[in-house]
């Protein structure tokens, strides 16, 4: 008895230590906040740099033609990724069909300055607002993929009619509309903390973590967590590299950003209703085998946009890539991707319009 009253003790005192080292480790990092700029970052992937309202610098990465007056597209990266991955997908189905590509780097993400509780519905109107005044855009389409999805469609929601593709690849919904609609949410919807909770610092146990995975650990964790959520992903070595890029790329000034990025009000209330968006050429494409964004999602989520008059796009494949599908190769190629998607149903958009 006594022996094991030891054990016991030893357990105890084990974990109390390992949630102090978290508790301090936390608090440095989440003091620490973001750095500075990384400019050998900016110069080495070509990235550039806009100024919202607020004087907040954000990034962006062009891409693809450079024409001024041909159709543009903005590609929208997930979580824990930044916008040169967006990039990597695009770049190519851009070039061969004249588009004129951007993506973006989220709040606290690469080289764009953190928003701490921000709403994704004020993304729109701050970070893209720039990036399209500083690029001189009036009318574009725009992707988002994972947790790119609300700002994709925040984006067709604010701007209206100057949206003329919206393209969601592996969507979620925000837990208002999951719960009215009866349909689980994507991963860890529940269980996140609200800015709010990890303002406590007995939270801050949550930055530690953080950034053991995505900052000490990265790129080899979160990309092997990737790679193991798909039986083929292995396959496609260049997707690989393109996650272990843009792993090690995206906390170039800190994890304490993406930590405030993974709250539960900026991921999952987002400030307006997806139901509301009106946008007529959309493509849903939401594989079937994936885990991280349940596909009954992207099933709703077109068979809803149909139903009210816009022309949908909706693929469901299972390769075996799981999350990632429509990011592997076969997508990338041009004649297969997104960005012709949509140029596509623009172009069937307007022959169907009345003439006035």
């Amino acid at each position: 008895m006594k022996k094991l009253l030891k054990i016991l003790k030893y357990i105890f005192v084990g974990i109390v230590s390992i949630y102090i080292t978290f508790i301090i480790g936390g608090l440095i990092v989440k003091n620490q906040g973001q750095s500075e700029i990384n400019e050998a970052s900016i110069l080495r992937d070509g990235a550039k740099i806009a100024t919202d309202k607020n004087g907040r610098k954000i990034e962006y990465f062009l891409y693809g033609s450079s024409d001024v007056n041909a159709p543009v597209i903005i590609n929208i990266h997930g979580s824990g990724l930044d916008g040169t991955f967006e990039k990597a997908v695009n770049k190519s189905a851009c070039e061969t069909l004249g588009v004129r590509g951007i993506s973006i780097s989220l709040p606290g993400v690469g080289n764009t300055d953190m928003k701490k509780g921000r709403k994704v519905i004020d993304w729109a109107s701050e970070d893209l607002q720039a990036v399209l005044d500083a690029e001189n855009i009036e009318s574009f389409m725009i992707t988002g993929h994972s947790q790119g999805n609300p700002h994709a469609m925040a984006a067709a929601f604010y701007f209206g009619d100057r949206v003329t593709g919206l393209g969601l690849n592996a969507p979620l919904l925000p837990n208002d509309v999951t719960e009215d609609i009866g349909i689980a949410g994507a991963l860890a919807n529940e269980s996140l903390k609200t800015t709010e909770e990890l303002e406590n610092p007995l939270n801050a146990y949550w930055f530690f973590g953080l950034y053991l995975y995505v900052d000490l650990l990265a790129p080899s964790a979160p990309t092997q967590t990737l790679v193991n959520m798909g039986t083929n992903m292995d396959k496609d070595t260049v997707l690989v590299e393109m996650m272990r890029h843009t792993f090690s790329r995206s906390m170039v000034r800190g994890s304490a950003a993406n930590t405030w990025e993974s709250a539960l009000d900026v991921a999952y209330l987002w400030g307006f209703d997806p139901r509301e968006v009106k946008t007529k050429n959309i493509c849903v494409w939401h594989a079937s085998d994936d885990t991280a964004c349940p596909p009954e999602i992207g099933a709703w989520l077109a068979e809803f946009y149909q139903e009210n008059g816009s022309h949908v796009n909706f693929k469901n494949d299972n390769i075996g890539y799981n999350h990632m599908t429509f990011c592997s190769s076969h997508y990338r190629k041009a004649e297969n991707s997104m960005v012709k998607a949509l140029l596509d149903g623009q172009n069937k958009i307007i022959k169907l319009s009345p003439i006035e």
